[in-house]
């Protein structure tokens, strides 16, 4: 639907409407998105929300009652790990972890928080990747190699020094190499949105209208 999951969070989280959700709130709200992910506890919860314990752990079932499908994949995770040793990526590249049958249970904790964060940044890390190798392949093609190169990425966002001239040519066509890495149909109908920014530099960057 396009709903912003974090705008979603921080309504439910400060007992707003979501038009009155700020960028701080939302920026908190994806804090608690994360870290309930991989693992955060109602402590900690309470750290990043303010307010009382009780208050915390009243959000915190609130929270996995309302994404109940998100216990079910934490747990489908450890379970699996356990058993083989190792996660995959969607794209099937694994990563050992030994670590899970260690009888000392905070290493053992250790691990299975590693396990469930590596399938998702993992998964990323190759759709960034992936996505990189098909720009630089339409960019050699069209003979926009030399005009156009690739300075930074950071995490899933890529930097591009673009000569001006071709800005509004080549922009939109990052954009659809970044979103079509995987097809909705693999994504289960949950797309892969991608927004535009344009500057002089990175602390000038304003957001490029499609």
């Amino acid at each position: 639907s396009g709903e912003d999951v974090h705008m979603a969070v921080a309504a439910e989280v400060f007992g707003i409407p979501r038009s009155e959700v700020t960028k701080e709130m939302r920026r908190r709200a994806k804090a608690i998105n994360f870290g309930m992910l991989y693992g955060m506890g109602v402590n900690s919860l309470r750290q990043s929300i303010g307010g009382t314990r009780e208050e915390a752990e009243t959000f915190y079932k609130k929270y996995f009652t309302r994404f109940s499908r998100l216990t079910e994949y934490l747990e489908g995770v450890k379970a699996s790990v356990a058993r083989k040793g190792y996660t995959e990526t969607f794209f099937g590249r694994r990563r050992a972890f030994e670590a899970i049958t260690s009888k000392i249970p905070y290493i053992r904790a250790a691990a299975e928080r590693m396990a469930i964060n590596a399938p998702i940044q993992g998964t990323q890390s190759d759709i960034i990747k992936l996505a990189m190798v098909r720009i630089d392949a339409f960019l050699q093609k069209e003979g926009l190699g030399d005009r156009t190169a690739l300075i930074l990425q950071v995490h899933d966002e890529l930097v591009y020094e673009i000569e001006e001239g071709l800005v509004t040519q080549v922009a939109p066509k990052l954009k659809h190499f970044m979103e079509g890495v995987l097809s909705l149909e693999e994504t289960k109908g949950v797309p892969i949105v991608v927004d535009v920014a344009v500057g002089k530099n990175w602390g000038e960057m304003k957001k490029m209208q499609s």
